[in-house]
This record gives C-alpha cells, structure tokens and sequence, in this order.
C-alpha cells in the first residue's frame, strides 16, 4: 500500500518547511513528512528549500554565509504566516519525538557541498534517538555512498533527469530507494525496482489523476503538497 508523505509538510496551504505546516501535515493522518536541509555558517542544519533564504523569508542572502543568530531573525513572508521562522533540525526532531511520523530528510547537498554535513546530520538524528524513522534522500549521489557508509537508516538516490535508469543509479551508488520526478518515471521502470527490492517514492505528485494512477500501478510513497488530499484518496482506494 502506498504512503503518503507531506512534501515540505502542507505545504500547498501553509509555509513550506515550517514547523506549522509539519504540524499541520501531521493532522492529515499521513505516513510521513520531508523536508529539506542546508547548513548554516556556524554549522547548524537549517531547514529550508533554497541556497538562500530570499524566496521564503524577509531576508537576504545565502544560508552558508549566515548565522543561526541571524537566519532566526528573519520571519516567513508567505501572506499573513510571517510569524512563522525558519525551523532548525533541532526544532524538527525534537517535535518529530511526540508523533509517529517517518522524516524523509533531504540534504540539499547538490549546488553548495557542506563539509561534514552527512556526518553531523546522522549524529544529530542518532541523539534523538530516531534512526528506525528517518529516510536520508539527496541529489549528490557521492553524498548517497557516504551516508551509506555512516548509517543504517535508509538511504534514497534523488533524481529528476529523463533517461537515468533507476536501477543502475542504486547500484552505482549503494542507495536503499529511488526518489524520483514523476515526469522521469514509468511503470516499467518502477516495477523493476520493486522486483529487486528496491522502494520508490515519487514528487510532487498534488493532482487527483496522478496521485490516483500511481497508487494503482502501487508505488511506495507518495510526495505530496496536499496530504490531505492524498489521503482522501487513499483512503477511497481502500
């Protein structure tokens, strides 16, 4: 049966990577949440989607040339969320305690590579004691090796090019899933990776139609911006 998780929590109602749309994401009854990882100029795991904080916030500038100090400065200018700041792993994973969600963290490692952030991430999920819940996924398939080599926690290969065979990607590189762009991916291809043991979960996938066609042909796990919407359906499949 497929699961649904909360692509940078609800996100399609509320800021995405934000400790409101992970709760928020949390009340739709879904299986998990992902989110997504930089690294501060202090060496703090900031959850964020961009190299910057420009797009999300009131603020200026790249993550890996700010501090937390100053990154907590800055508030969320989605419509009338701006009290909303941006969360660290810290603030995730200590509420991630009081629930019984899987965390899908992405490292968002691809563009700027952060020194030792594999290493600090895995440390950091080891002292909340959550291993057996989380999913490490990255686009850096060096960094996929690494995390490998650091951690039994599953591990997942990001892709989104056309052409990239899944199955010679978890080879390559050692991954326990595929992560994957719904445009790249085909049953033919999904199924491979299902009759060798190999789970794959795809993004973004928010329309009824395409959340509807992939539970059918039974993929893993569902990324959603509307879990609630995914879980209706979901549920009207069962």
């Amino acid at each position: 049966m497929s699961k649904v998780f909360a692509h940078r929590g609800s996100s399609i109602k509320y800021p995405e990577n934000t400790m409101l749309a992970f709760k928020k994401a949390e009340k739709t009854g879904c299986y998990g949440i992902e989110l997504d990882l930089h690294m501060s100029r202090d060496g703090y795991q900031i959850v964020i989607h961009d190299e910057t904080v420009n797009r999300t916030t009131n603020g200026r500038g790249y993550i890996k040339d700010l501090t937390l100090r100053e990154l907590k400065k800055f508030s969320i200018k989605r419509k009338w969320y701006r009290n909303e700041k941006i969360p660290t792993l810290d603030d995730v994973l200590e509420w991630a305690m009081t629930t019984n969600l899987i965390i899908n963290i992405e490292l968002k490692n691809d563009k700027i590579y952060y020194e030792g952030q594999e290493e600090a991430v895995v440390q950091k999920v080891a002292e909340y004691g959550l291993g057996d819940r989380v999913i490490y996924s990255t686009f850096n398939h060096k960094s996929v090796k690494k995390l490998k080599q650091l951690t039994d926690s599953e591990v997942a290969a990001l892709y989104s090019k056309k052409g990239t065979n899944p199955l010679l990607l978890v080879k390559s590189t050692g991954a326990d899933a595929i992560h994957a762009n719904h445009r790249v991916m085909t049953e033919s291809l999904m199924k491979d990776c299902q009759q060798h043991g190999i789970p794959v979960r795809l993004y973004t996938l928010n329309k009824p139609p395409l959340i509807k066609k992939w539970i059918d042909a039974g993929l893993a796990g569902v990324i959603t911006d509307d879990p609630e919407l995914a879980e209706n359906i979901l549920k009207e499949k069962q």
